[in-house]
């Protein structure tokens, strides 16, 4: 079984190399070079589309726009990952090169995007009709409101990604969110399994916006 510790080996390798990533891209390029080096009885497949698609997905998008960031295949399992690389502004002299991430916020759309890949593969592992064993979801980010506890309900309080527990819940906006916020974003997420997000130090300049955490979210039955 490709496991969390297993998955966490791999992040944790690419933190021992002391830089960032300039965008999700070089994580996922990243991440499967280093994977297929620690475990290379595993194959890696990226953006794919997963063989046996669920009945509700196959209605929703006709075998289009459900590909997933990573499938990665063993003997007798077959995982899917998802990346979100979030970011906000900030830049570094690397290997004597400029190295930017651009800013990629408002959080509480990026939160949103957080839950519905997760709910994605719950979907997928979840179901009779699928071939998939598991997933995982996958955060770096050197935005501290993420992982921070928030002071106040927000009115996307539901769908915040904090350190702590998650319980199984359908997520919702709070009444009031503007229909600019959630325009193709405006869908409940039912999330069936009950989470604890626990986030590990990536990388840390001393620099402001220099702090990047990741997190790795095991999605099963």
């Amino acid at each position: 079984m490709f496991t969390k510790e297993m998955m966490q080996k791999v992040l944790d390798n690419l933190a021992v190399k002391d830089h960032f990533f300039v965008s999700e891209a070089h994580l996922q390029t990243e991440f499967i070079i280093e994977a297929a080096r620690l475990y290379p009885n595993y194959r890696y497949y990226p953006e794919l589309v997963p063989s046996i698609v669920p009945s509700k997905y196959k209605e929703m998008y006709h075998d289009k726009g459900i590909h997933f960031d990573l499938i990665i295949k063993g003997e007798n399992e077959k995982i899917l990952i998802e990346f979100k690389y979030l970011t906000n502004t900030y830049s570094e002299v690397v290997d004597n090169m400029l190295v930017s991430v651009k800013s990629h916020m408002a959080v509480d759309i990026r939160r949103y995007d957080c839950w519905k890949d997760i709910e994605r593969i719950e979907a997928f592992v979840k179901s009779d009709e699928s071939d998939v064993t598991g997933g995982y979801f996958i955060l770096v980010s050197n935005v501290s409101a993420f992982w921070n506890q928030p002071r106040s309900k927000s009115l996307d309080y539901e769908f915040h990604i904090y350190e702590g527990l998650h319980k199984k819940e359908t997520k919702n906006w709070q009444l009031g969110a503007s229909e600019g916020t959630v325009e193709g974003r405006s869908k409940p997420i039912p999330i069936f399994n009950d989470y604890y997000f626990e986030y590990k130090s990536f990388y840390k300049s001393g620099k402001k916006n220099g702090e990047f955490k990741s997190l790795v979210v095991e999605i099963n039955k």
